[in-house]
């Protein structure tokens, strides 16, 4: 008995794979780190690869890509490479790898883009030095494995495996650390070319094949990133990959970026691959779509209406389209965000939209309404919903209602308010005046709010600040459309009537130095951060004597951000002193008013 205690109590604590597996997702990010776990024992040499060969395209450096597509394109079966250098792609003659795990079964998440670059940068080089160099991560191969030994036996590695693990590890790869590097097409009238068409037929053949390859060989995908490399890269076939629906069949993230006009063939295979998504999977929660060409929102409507647990919702056409038919039919109830961008709605639309009780965020930009003889009284109310961020920017076919009834719908839970309106006509003013009636009416809870051109709505503006103030309100932005010109903004108007809660003032806007003094001297919010973003070089010396005297006086401002124009004349003294009593920024300021462009590359 004493010595089975003796034994126990010197035997190492064994970790079981649960509590290991924690430990390698917080370790998802430290690649190096999650290699050296490769060299402990076998059981964790098994978890470990795992979780590095989920994402494997995340290596940066080139040799990286080359030494890991070099095994993808080696394990490729003998037809493919056949069918391969059939279309004039030379593949070399490379020893098929003879693993003892399956490395690619633990894929979960795919990168379109980056299986393109990695083949392009194979194309480009290959490796030409002996075989014994090993393929990445695949220095551990020699282990003798056996699904129960939880040994904790420390694994030492051999020289060969020490020389690689530094060589992977290592984040820092020159792009003269090639050694011997050969380039793979020797003809002269296409020589390291990736633009000829005819190398850029070579690398989408390869593409493919790689990632046929990879959906056969994974078990479940969690993540299908089809994000195009260039605006010549197309949308693989799916149909000619066997075997795709059960990869699919366990997706939860789901993004598509594609630039370039497509011809029908093209589209077709785009509207393919939405369907057999749509069919083979129901479990996605978040899909992000940007789309150059012209597919129909009735296929998107397709694939997201079969989802059951869909939070998150981003669809944006990056070109116009003439085609005002189709619309994005029904919005799932699920949906946490939705940000539209030039996509066609209908009254439909929206009142599935209003039904969305667990929407907490939506953006809708540039977005159009397909019925142009709508009644006013036809639009529906929306009640109890959950939403506390609306960002409504340049939707001028929309009808304003439409924006009312999600605000009164938000009620006392909608929490910041970014409005982009347009003001070309009597009819959009008056427009945008009842909408902000709505929000003083029934938003009382707002924090952040910030209006673009607020000189043609601004006697409204100061109506509401007057009559419904907003007591929590922390953020306030006024914007100018265009250009910073006259006429002013009487900005000490709203003075009297901001609430006490004000810390943050962005003044985006053209303002006289005389009204910027009076609003500083009513105003009795104590302002803590203030912004002006001068690109118009309307703000001089005069105004930054008036918020120095204003930072020395209340004592309340903490932070200054003001952006310089090229060639402006700016007392750097005055600037100076200014620095000393509160923290500044000179670019980059935030703008509340900033949406990302949709050009990919």
């Amino acid at each position: 008995m004493d010595k089975i205690n003796s034994n126990t109590l010197h035997k190492s604590p064994v970790l079981v794979p649960d509590c290991l597996n924690l430990v390698f997702n917080y370790l998802a990010n430290d690649k190096n780190t999650l290699f050296s776990c490769l060299f402990v024992n076998h059981l964790w040499c098994n978890l470990a690869a795992q979780h590095l060969w989920k994402d494997p395209f995340s290596l940066t450096t080139r040799i990286q890509k080359v030494k890991l597509f070099q095994v993808y394109v080696s394990s490729l079966p003998h037809k493919e490479i056949r069918q391969l250098n059939e279309k004039g792609l030379k593949i070399p003659n490379l020893v098929t790898p003879n693993f003892k795990l399956p490395y690619f079964s633990y894929l979960k998440q795919i990168f379109y883009r980056k299986i393109e670059e990695c083949a392009l940068e194979w194309l480009l080089y290959e490796d030409d030095s002996d075989s014994s160099d090993k393929f990445s991560l695949n220095s551990f191969e020699n282990m003798e494995y056996n699904d129960d030994d939880i040994s904790d036996e420390e694994y030492k590695p051999t020289e060969s495996e020490l020389e690689v693990s530094s060589e992977e590890s290592s984040d820092e790869c020159s792009e003269d650390d090639s050694g011997s590097m050969k380039i793979v097409f020797r003809d002269t009238f296409f020589q390291q070319d990736p633009n000829h068409p005819i190398f850029a037929l070579h690398q989408k053949a390869l593409t493919f094949a790689v990632f046929k390859q990879l959906l056969v060989s994974c078990n479940k995908l969690d993540v299908l990133n089809m994000s195009l490399f260039s605006s010549n890269s197309t949308i693989p076939n799916i149909v000619l990959i066997p075997g795709c629906h059960t990869a699919f069949s366990d997706i939860t993230v789901f993004n598509f970026f594609q630039k370039g006009i497509y011809g029908d063939a093209e589209r077709a295979k785009i509207i393919c691959f939405l369907n057999i998504l749509g069919y083979s999977s129901r479990n996605i929660s978040k899909i992000e779509m940007i789309v150059d060409t012209e597919i129909e929102e009735t296929y998107i409507s397709n694939l997201i209406n079969v989802q059951e647990d869909l939070k998150y919702l981003t669809i944006k056409y990056a070109q116009g389209r003439t085609n005002l038919q189709s619309f994005l039919e029904s919005i799932p109830q699920t949906l946490v965000y939705l940000e539209l961008y030039a996509v066609k709605l209908s009254d439909c639309s929206f009142n599935a939209l209003f039904e969305c009780k667990n929407l907490e965020e939506i953006k809708l930009v540039r977005c159009r309404f397909i019925c142009h003889k709508l009644d006013q009284e036809q639009v529906s109310e929306s009640e109890g919903l959950n939403l506390k961020k609306i960002f409504w920017k340049e939707n001028i076919y929309n009808h304003y209602k439409y924006c009312v009834s999600l605000i009164r719908g938000a009620n006392k839970t909608l929490k910041e308010v970014v409005l982009c309106l347009p003001a070309n006509r009597a009819r959009d003013i008056t427009d945008t005046n009842e909408i902000l009636n709505a929000l003083a009416k029934f938003c009382p809870n707002i924090e952040l709010f910030a209006i673009l051109d607020v000189y043609s709505y601004y006697t409204q503006l100061v109506k509401v600040f007057e009559s419904y103030p907003w007591e929590n309100l922390t953020f306030l932005t006024l914007g100018s459309e265009h250009s910073y010109s006259v006429p002013y903004v009487a900005i000490d108007r709203l003075a009297p009537y901001l609430p006490a809660s004000l810390r943050k003032l962005r003044i985006a806007c053209a303002v006289s130095e005389q009204d910027l003094k009076k609003f500083f001297d009513i105003c009795q919010a104590p302002i803590e951060e203030l912004s002006i973003p001068n690109s118009n070089q309307i703000f001089t010396n005069r105004h930054l004597r008036i918020v120095r005297d204003y930072i020395k006086e209340k004592r309340t401002l903490k932070s200054f951000d003001f952006e310089f124009v090229h060639n402006q004349v700016i007392s750097y003294e005055l600037w100076n002193e200014i620095k000393e009593m509160a923290d500044t920024k000179t670019h980059h300021l935030f703008d509340p008013f900033y949406y990302p462009s949709c050009d990919l590359f």
